[in-house]
């Protein structure tokens, strides 16, 4: 796959800008890490299929799968030039955040101050950060909740250019095209739905949270997350590119929104990040503030079982072990429909969907860049 110019994110009041030399350091750090995600995770099936398959027709299972990989030399070249490339891209990123660091903190307060602002931010300094994200996820130092300084703003900075930069560009210029195609998705879906509330949850800067706001303009659009410097961004963020969100601190098990709220309940490669008690109390508290006939859409990755080729198990399953996402492999072996029935949802009300991108004015439903799987919820 080409890799895509970075200039071709979307820049706008909020983006830490890199120099000549940073760019120039970001660009090799992108090419390295979808060459190491492409042309050298290739290997793995040739690995496979050669070698490593069982001759009598069985199926490894996730973790065999892995442990044989990575007993051979291939593999074990494969898996260290993996882990430099994710180590590698807040390196390439981070320096250059900082330097800008004071001037961006000014910004973002006076988003926040201004008599003109759009949409609002509301930080709880009593809400705990859970354990499950208390952890350097994606290899981050500190996470995106850790505080740097005051009215800090780094992690979210950096979180938009390092996101763009391991996507290779395909969520967008804006980082928006996954609540774009599930919003789009329930257009087509559900015709007669007019949502006057909807509500994203573990939001981190926003980016699919804007999505929903264009999509829907006349709902209220919320965002929530429990890392204070991630929204003080996001909010800045979306004020900058013109959108009114509603952004406020809340962990998304127990938020303090009143019963039957909101018309859509959604999350956007969120729940993988969580652990199977917490994803348990977020379906139930997205039962909970939805309103009869409203819609949970909680979308993530690819179930394993859906996965056309066993090493295409091998990602996700990598990252739960070397990239600090430890609920990856759990998540994906669920069957996350019948795990919201466990949590409260009534029996057939749920189901596993993916969301195909809509395109056309017709809504016509039509793949176009790829479907998205999502666990739906009707209440």
């Amino acid at each position: 796959m080409k890799t895509q110019d970075l200039g071709g994110q979307a820049r706008h009041d909020m983006m830490a800008d890199p120099d000549h030399d940073a760019y120039s350091r970001e660009r090799f750090v992108q090419e390295y890490v979808w060459q190491i995600n492409g042309h050298y995770h290739q290997g793995n099936y040739a690995l496979h299929d050669k070698k490593l398959k069982p001759r009598d027709g069985s199926a490894l299972s996730v973790q065999e799968q892995r442990k044989k990989v990575l007993a051979e030399p291939y593999g074990q070249m494969w898996s260290s030039l993996r882990r430099v490339a994710r180590e590698w891209t807040c390196e390439a990123v981070g320096p250059s955040v900082e330097r800008q660091l004071d001037e961006l903190i000014d910004k973002a307060r006076q988003y926040r101050q201004s008599n003109r602002k759009l949409g609002s931010l509301m930080l709880d300094p009593t809400v705990k950060v859970p354990g499950y994200v208390d952890v350097d996820i994606h290899l981050k130092p500190g996470g995106y909740h850790t505080e740097l300084t005051e009215d800090d703003v780094f992690a979210g900075a950096e979180y938009e250019r390092t996101t763009y930069m391991n996507t290779n560009g395909l969520l967008g210029p804006r980082m928006d095209k996954l609540g774009k195609q599930v919003a789009d998705w329930v257009k087509a879906t559900y015709p007669n739905l007019k949502p006057k509330r909807i509500l994203e949850v573990g939001c981190t800067i926003g980016q699919s949270t804007i999505g929903w706001k264009e999509a829907f303009p006349d709902a209220e659009v919320y965002g929530v997350d429990v890392a204070a410097t991630s929204l003080r961004y996001g909010h800045a963020r979306a004020e900058a590119l013109g959108c009114a969100i509603a952004f406020s601190q809340q962990d998304a098990e127990h938020t303090n929104f009143p019963d039957g709220f909101f018309d859509i309940v959604a999350s956007h490669a969120m729940i993988h990040e969580t652990s199977r008690k917490a994803l348990r109390g977020i379906f139930a508290e997205s039962h909970r503030i939805l309103k009869p006939g409203g819609l949970m859409l909680h979308n993530d990755g690819t179930p394993f079982r859906d996965m056309k080729h066993p090493i295409d198990r091998l990602i996700p399953d990598w990252d739960t072990h070397y990239n600090a996402e430890p609920f990856i492999t759990q998540m994906r072996s669920m069957d996350l429909a019948e795990f919201a029935v466990e949590a409260g949802w009534p029996k057939g009300s749920t189901s596993n969907t993916y969301a195909d991108e809509v395109v056309g004015a017709d809504a016509a439903r039509t793949v176009s860049g790829g479907a998205c799987y999502m666990v739906v919820g009707r209440r």
